[in-house]
């Protein structure tokens, strides 16, 4: 490693510390649909910028996308449904170079137009029920992911609710999700999810996913029970309901003076067992992660901080190959692999133009060149409530990092993330 990268490490560890001293001193998905349902402005439910939620976000989330504002309803017996059906079109557009010697895609520089293109659909279905479902643009199979969310029981403060749901990439933890650690792939407040996330880096927080989130929430909690499958579409769907695998997440999310703070868990435990074409197919997912947020301002600059730390099953103790996890994440080494991953977030001009550094450290259980760690620095630009601009810049470090035959370990990243 060298010196300058040793420094540059010296530098994001003491940054992050000195946020994470000012956050203790003192004091839904994003989407326009919801704006437009609620009569509501994008900053009324997310913390800096979107996706990342505040406490009226996750109340508005834990209510099943269901209130409403100023716009028309059809009302009736057994029947609560808004008068038109809201949509947005959610695009991401990038360019990305990365260090690599190859001089191919990214190595030699890539516009990726579009990274992301969908049409997202959502609100409120009854008055006990809200849905949201995200529509392709750029792919054959338009339904990547859908839930549906019913809030079926009350027992005292506490809403009980059942949201059955599927998708192609966002993990187990997609029925339901409130902190911003990113816990749940699409549920971050920066784009570089595996910089900043355990869960993310580890791959256990997203993947193919189909099942049922039961969970109970409250104004400064939730615990969310879901029996699944790591599949979508066609892959690994045909399962009976004793061969599913089991997601747990428990979270406490107070008010600690002024600050908006989260603390959690996750579970994945269990094998699943499906088969496919005629053969049965064993799949463990087993692996853990804890996590924290905290909300709030120094001075007139919000600052949010995010941490978590997570582990994942080696093949040796799975007995079966890889895990499910070994695809989207570092889960394929013979032993558990782990990782911890910190951010910071500042906002020099509130609701408009933020900085961050985070830094994560991962060994992915491998006998040799296991270390994968990376520094992320960057900033963000609100054109507007529901237009992002995004630059960052990340540096890799670590044995695993120096044995890549391509010799790559630094990325600079570009993008306009906007919703319609």
């Amino acid at each position: 490693m060298s010196q300058n990268l040793v420094n540059l490490h010296r530098y994001a560890m003491c940054l992050l510390l000195l946020l994470g001293g000012f956050s203790v001193s003192n004091q839904a998905e994003a989407v326009p649909a919801f704006a437009r349902q609620t009569s509501m402005p994008c900053t009324a439910c997310h913390f800096q910028q979107f996706p990342a939620l505040n406490s009226f976000g996750r109340s508005f989330r834990s209510g099943g996308y269901t209130l409403t504002g100023g716009q028309g309803m059809i009302e009736g017996d057994d029947i609560s449904l808004p008068l038109m059906l809201n949509a947005s079109v959610i695009t991401k557009l990038r360019y990305q170079k990365t260090n690599g010697n190859t001089d191919e895609g990214s190595d030699h520089g890539q516009i990726e137009w579009p990274d992301e293109a969908a049409l997202l659909v959502g609100g409120k279905l009854a008055k006990d029920a809200g849905f949201l479902m995200e529509l392709g643009l750029t792919d054959a199979n338009s339904f990547l992911s859908t839930k549906v969310h019913f809030n079926v029981a009350k027992a005292g403060a506490t809403q009980l609710s059942a949201i059955p749901f599927s998708t192609d990439g966002l993990g187990s933890a997609y029925g339901f999700e409130l902190l911003n650690t990113g816990a749940q792939r699409s549920q971050r407040p920066i784009e570089e999810r595996k910089g900043f996330s355990a869960a993310q880096a580890l791959g256990l927080g997203s993947g193919e996913a189909t099942g049922i989130a039961l969970v109970a929430s409250g104004h400064n909690y939730f615990v969310n029970y879901t029996p699944w499958t790591p599949g979508w579409e066609e892959n690994n769907m045909t399962v009976k309901p004793s061969g599913l695998a089991h997601y747990i997440r428990a979270a406490y999310t107070p008010f600690i003076g002024s600050w908006d703070t989260g603390f959690g868990v996750q579970i994945w435990t269990g094998d699943a067992e499906t088969r496919n074409h005629g053969e049965d197919t064993v799949i463990p997912t087993d692996g853990w992660v804890i996590d924290a947020q905290a909300q709030g301002n120094v001075g007139n600059m919000p600052l949010g901080v995010y941490g978590s730390y997570g582990q994942c099953e080696g093949t040796d103790a799975a007995n079966s190959g890889l895990t499910h996890f070994a695809d989207s994440g570092f889960c394929n080494g013979a032993d558990d692999a782990d990782s911890f991953a910190i951010l910071g977030q500042l906002g020099l001009l509130p609701n408009k133009a933020n900085v961050f550094l985070a830094y994560r450290t991962l060994d992915d259980g491998s006998d040799n060149d296991n270390k994968f760690n990376a520094t992320t620095v960057g900033g963000n630009y609100m054109f507007s409530q529901n237009i992002r601009f995004e630059l960052y810049y990340v540096k890799e470090s670590g044995s695993g990092i120096d044995s890549r035959p391509d010799e790559r370990d630094s990325k600079w990243m570009f993008q306009l993330f906007a919703g319609y």
